[in-house]
């Protein structure tokens, strides 16, 4: 599935339903990411967060990121 974020507010909102996805609470995931679980809050609302804690999040949860120009066209694949 293709999740749209051209911001952190859209980012936060695709690792949320990722989690949400697999069955894992706000404290799962921080437990696996080693951060609290106010971190993961701050990540899924679009807040604050180091973006080595945003992608570690995407790798743990199966989350594929796809940096582009803002006006670039991405076309999504398959068996990419």
């Amino acid at each position: 599935m293709l999740h749209d974020a051209y911001d952190a507010s859209g980012l936060g909102r695709g690792i949320k339903q990722l989690r949400t996805d697999r069955g894992l609470t706000q404290e799962q995931l921080a437990a696996w990411l080693g951060v609290s679980r106010q971190t993961v809050v701050s990540l899924e609302r679009g807040g604050p967060v180091s973006v080595t804690v945003a992608m570690r999040a995407l790798a743990i949860l199966g989350g594929k990121v796809v940096v582009a120009p803002k006006d670039a066209i991405v076309v999504e694949t398959k068996g990419l």
